[in-house]
């Protein structure tokens, strides 16, 4: 979780203001953010304009995690180290909270598109979901690359 954690500022810097990236790297932000309690119950829906608009799985959640809002917020962007998120929007979605905890897990990129430091690294992630979305955010942060200038980005440092 640590490693993620690290790496996540630069794969924002890297995103160049992609939103799917972005939201993305909310996403993995709001895990390592929220206790485990908290993450089983909500949801990253979408993140425009800096707001994340988070899915919480019934009104009680909903009042809960307005409450705690500010502190969620300070918490995601020292994750980020950067300001990407100044408002939190929760709505009550407990199908979209209850089918982004029943899918099956996702599978990760092919191996041969990413370095092989990069997949050794997130073997140290425990979470699988939250492995497989750091895997797919990194695919797509170097795909974008590559598709820019021909050319795989310089390691960050």
């Amino acid at each position: 979780m640590e490693s993620i954690a690290r790496l996540l500022p630069d794969i924002v810097k890297f995103a160049d203001g992609q939103d799917d990236i972005l939201q993305a790297a909310c996403g993995a932000a709001w895990t390592l953010a929220v206790g485990e309690a908290t993450r089983q119950v909500s949801r990253v829906v979408r993140l425009a304009d800096r707001t994340l608009t988070v899915a919480a799985r019934d009104a009680r959640w909903k009042r809960q995690l307005e409450a705690l809002a500010p502190q969620i917020i300070f918490q995601l962007n020292s994750v980020l180290r950067q300001p990407l998120v100044l408002r939190i929007h929760i709505i009550v979605d407990e199908k979209l909270v209850g089918l982004a905890r029943r899918q099956e897990k996702p599978a990760p990129p092919p191996a041969a598109a990413l370095p092989e430091e990069l997949i050794a690294s997130a073997g140290a992630i425990a979470d699988e979901a939250l492995r497989a979305q750091f895997l797919r955010l990194v695919a797509a942060c170097l795909a974008r690359d590559r598709a820019g200038d021909g050319r795989a980005p310089a390691p960050p440092g």
